[in-house]
């Protein structure tokens, strides 16, 4: 596993902390060990607009991900246990640097602990949630760009809303099993959320993290499996939300949220494909209910275990009810509509300390009214 695996392995806490994931580890006599690592990217993206009357923009910033830097700690097993802590900080080089936003730019992504044992690992804290893990983790764009440049954003979106709803960081519990022969079985008990994302004014297909009190938990489950061949591997996924429609002091949404997604990757020697399928309902409002689906297929080829050119299409269907649409956000989004989305992009690794990234996007709504982009971007990360 190479360096910058490891990084985003810590990055989004998709299994235990774990001290073999960092690039600096220090370990105390009594058998504590501390492990710092992160990472850096910076890209110089043009998006050009196609729509009369919306100006072209250039940026030099960070991409889907901002930087990190992560803190690990782990405990000498005791009694079967392995206790563990994480904490990470999420700087953004798009952000003016003495702006209200996130505190001049910096995110708190991460902190939770876990204990680990014959009963599977239990993880306590904000950690990224586990409806959607999956779909961003296997995203090529997850180290570039995607779309969602302009208006300055702590970062871009790669993917996100374009082909899968956005997993979010979230304050939870969550219980994920031990291997079973490759299958492995996760469960979350989490703070419920509220709002939709929205592109160019127009809600796209993601529900986000909020600061809304609800009387409602949200519930998330994820069934895995991964397993080797000869020249190969494979992964599967089959994950569900549910989160209900009671915000405390305030009128209660016109539905319960609910979402599901399937998807799998395919490694062959140097050909690396994914596909994956989202459906999901939602309210944003008491009035109006919405309802989307999205997928993905991407495959391509790594050249001398180093340098992968892939391309993938992503396409959002939004088929929320036409009159709550159109009373909510206007008239324009009243009828059924599809925004696509191509990427194509060579990820080049130098080392295991530097990446460097070419991609292209094109997004393109059949509403006249949507958004309609080409995207270039180049640039790269350092991890350490």
């Amino acid at each position: 596993m190479t360096l910058n695996k490891k990084v985003l392995a810590g990055l989004v806490a998709f299994a235990a902390a774990s001290t073999s994931a960092q690039a600096v580890t220090v370990a105390a006599n009594d058998g504590w060990e501390l492990g710092v690592s992160g990472l850096i990217n910076q890209f110089l993206v043009h998006t050009n607009n196609n729509n009369s009357g919306t100006d072209d923009i250039n940026e030099v910033r960070d991409g889907l991900l901002p930087a990190f830097i992560n803190f690990d700690f782990k405990a000498p097993t005791m009694n079967g246990l392995d206790i563990a802590a994480h904490i990470s900080f999420s700087p953004s080089t798009n952000v003016d640097s003495y702006g209200a936003t996130t505190l001049g730019g910096i995110e708190q992504r991460e902190v939770y602990f876990t204990v680990a044992g014959s009963f599977g690992t239990i993880l306590a804290g904000k950690a990224l949630g586990l409806y959607s893990s999956h779909n961003i983790l296997t995203d090529q764009t997850l180290f570039g760009v995607g779309y969602g440049g302009g208006g300055n954003l702590h970062t871009t979106l790669g993917g996100i809303g374009l082909g899968y709803d956005y997993a979010a960081w979230r304050s939870q519990f969550k219980w994920t099993s031990n291997d079973m022969n490759g299958f492995k079985i996760a469960l979350a008990v989490m703070d419920s959320t509220v709002g939709v994302l929205t592109l160019s004014g127009k809600p796209t297909g993601s529900i986000l993290s909020g600061d809304v009190d609800s009387e409602d938990l949200r519930y998330e489950a994820d069934l895995s499996y991964s397993g080797a061949f000869d020249g190969g591997s494979y992964t599967a996924w089959l994950s569900a939300m549910h989160q209900g429609d009671k915000i405390a002091g305030a009128a209660d949404l016109k539905d319960d949220a609910q979402a599901w997604t399937v998807g799998g990757t395919l490694v062959v020697g140097g050909f690396e494909a994914m596909a994956q399928y989202s459906d999901s309902q939602g309210s944003s409002s008491a009035t109006v209910e919405r309802e989307w689906n999205q997928f993905i297929v991407q495959a391509g080829y790594r050249f001398g275990g180093t340098t992968l050119v892939s391309a993938q299409y992503t396409e959002l269907e939004d088929d929320s009810d036409f009159a709550a649409r159109t009373a909510a956000y206007g008239a324009g989004f009243e009828n059924d509509d599809t925004i696509e989305k191509i990427t194509i992009g060579v990820y080049h690794d130098v080392n295991a300390n530097l990446k460097l990234v070419a991609e292209y996007s094109k997004v393109e709504d059949d509403l006249d009214t949507g958004i309609d982009q080409d995207i270039y971007s180049i640039g790269g990360f350092v991890f350490f």
